[in-house]
């Protein structure tokens, strides 16, 4: 992603700032507690502005990032473009699993189990890297759907078409399994714990919101494989690590699939933990963020 395309999404990550800072009026503390009192979070820095497609994508997931019910698509984007707003509604969820994925990183570092630090468990580990998977997945899917959308609605076979379809579905269930690794606390209805039922029942609705906007007809047999052999997609992300996203099983009869394991999970999980250290964003633009570890 260029330093144009990034410049929406920079400006207003700074404007909102750090979601896990308990005095941010725009963080995680002031969200939830706008949600319980059923009103929306104070503030004017939540407008995203209009702009080229890919642009307002990412800007639309700094809102996400943090509330994806306060999100609104602007107007003039997407206007007369076919299909263009059924890819930003699902491709900004990924802002919401970014959020998702670092407060369960966050929880396991800070967990004990059976006498060890959680996050050195293996097969929580692995949970970890297959949530990036799908996360990168999506993002895949959604960047080229976004590119392609001015041509029109989401033919089948097409990225947009899978994004459609698939998209929610693979969103929803790295979220879901998320929620199993954070355990007893997830019910915890206060700090990050709170923030992260926010982010789960929130991405529910938005995702169901667009599941509904997709034909009927538009629900047959999406040719993933096909698809992800594009060279498009090798010019975004390595196939390696998108080939190990759980969320492919969704095109086959198991409708799960396995967790990454072996070299690709390590790349996926030391990737993963480089960008939480280093203030990044999980997809593909790797954006700096206002976040502190």
């Amino acid at each position: 992603m260029n330093t144009t395309t990034a410049a929406l999404a920079d400006a207003l990550e700074q404007r909102l700032g750090d979601p896990f800072d308990p005095a941010n009026p725009y963080g995680f503390q002031a969200v939830v507690a706008a949600a319980e009192a059923g009103r929306r979070p104070d503030g004017d820095a939540w407008e995203v502005p209009d702009g080229d497609p890919e642009p307002v994508l990412h800007a639309l997931r700094a809102v996400h990032r943090r509330s994806p019910a306060v999100a609104a698509l602007p107007p003039a984007t997407v206007a007369g473009a076919g299909g263009l707003t059924e890819a930003l509604a699902v491709g900004a969820g990924v802002g919401a699993l970014d959020s998702a994925l670092r407060i369960t990183l966050r929880h396991l570092r800070a967990r004990r189990l059976y006498g060890a630090a959680a996050i050195d468990l293996p097969s929580l580990r692995s949970l970890l890297s297959g949530a990036f998977a799908d996360l990168l997945l999506c993002d895949v899917l959604a960047t080229l759907a976004v590119r392609e959308a001015a041509a029109g609605p989401a033919q089948h076979g097409t990225p947009a078409h899978a994004l459609a379809v698939l998209g929610p579905r693979i969103l929803q269930g790295a979220l879901d399994r998320l929620s199993v690794v954070m355990g007893s606390r997830f019910y915890i209805r206060v700090g990050e714990h709170a923030a992260f039922q926010l982010l789960l029942s929130e991405t529910q609705r938005a995702l169901f919101e667009a599941g509904r906007r997709t034909p009927e007809a538009d629900a047959a047999p999406v040719p993933l494989t096909e698809l992800l052999a594009d060279p498009a997609v090798a010019a975004l992300c390595d196939p390696q690590l998108l080939a190990a996203a759980p969320g492919r099983g969704l095109t086959g009869r198991v409708r799960r699939a396995a967790q990454p394991t072996g070299p690709v999970h390590e790349q996926l999980y030391a990737e993963l933990v480089d960008r939480y250290e280093g203030g990044r964003s999980f997809d593909l633009a790797r954006r700096a963020l206002p976040d502190r570890p």
